[in-house]
């Protein structure tokens, strides 16, 4: 059963459903279903340096790429190595025209083919104990008839998991967005669970739990 927005914000106040801030510190309130989720910090809105990996494998003999192998690689290396911030927009026009994502000042420039990764301002989940709800993170309709695809996988947070929701952000649009920190760019749905997961379940934590930046979790 999907939460109305008085249960939602009964959850909240009650410690059941985690987000923080919650949704009067945006004056953004609650829509019947659901409430909003904004844009983190700049600092979070992340790359993958796919040039980088194309130059080391050409190195190693393997012309084309960049090429990664889905079945067999490990996130949290990975992305340590190649996950990187928005490169700040470069003062030669003809180099800022090759780039589809780039940072000017406190915006994100998201140029049609444009592909980045960006964390919620919220952290979001339910207690590690005996949680009773799961929640789903969708796009907004109206940002999407735009072109702007957001978070178009795995939308489900997990009862018993907590962090900031790392959103994949793709333009598919004819558009050049511009985003900024504190944008509504989501939303969340909350439900009710039959029972309560076993614990056994869960022995094996997340690689992503608590995490507080599209790579995981950053120190400090």
């Amino acid at each position: 059963m999907y939460l109305s927005n008085r249960d939602i914000k009964w959850a909240i106040e009650s410690a059941k459903l985690i987000v923080i801030p919650p949704p009067e510190h945006f004056n953004s309130g609650y829509d019947e279903t659901s409430i909003d989720l904004h844009l983190d910090d700049i600092e979070h809105a992340k790359v993958w340096d796919a040039s980088r990996l194309r130059d080391q494998q050409k190195k190693a003999g393997t012309p084309g790429g960049p090429y990664l192998h889905l079945g067999s690689f490990e996130w949290e290396n990975f992305s340590a190595e190649y996950l990187i911030r928005v490169p700040e927009e470069p003062a030669d026009p003809m180099v800022a025209d090759s780039l589809k994502v780039f940072r000017r000042g406190n915006e994100i420039i998201l140029k049609p083919g444009g592909f980045l990764l960006w964390t919620t301002k919220e952290v979001v989940g339910t207690p590690e104990q005996n949680p009773e709800l799961i929640a789903f993170v969708n796009a907004k309709s109206t940002r999407a008839r735009t072109g702007l695809l957001v978070h178009f996988t795995a939308p489900t947070i997990h009862s018993g998991w907590k962090g900031k929701i790392a959103l994949e952000i793709a333009n598919l649009g004819p558009f050049v967005f511009i985003l900024r920190p504190g944008d509504a760019i989501a939303q969340l749905t909350v439900a009710t669970i039959s029972s309560r997961p076993d614990p056994e379940l869960r022995k094996k934590k997340s690689a992503t739990l608590d995490q507080n930046d599209p790579g995981g979790k950053l120190a400090g």
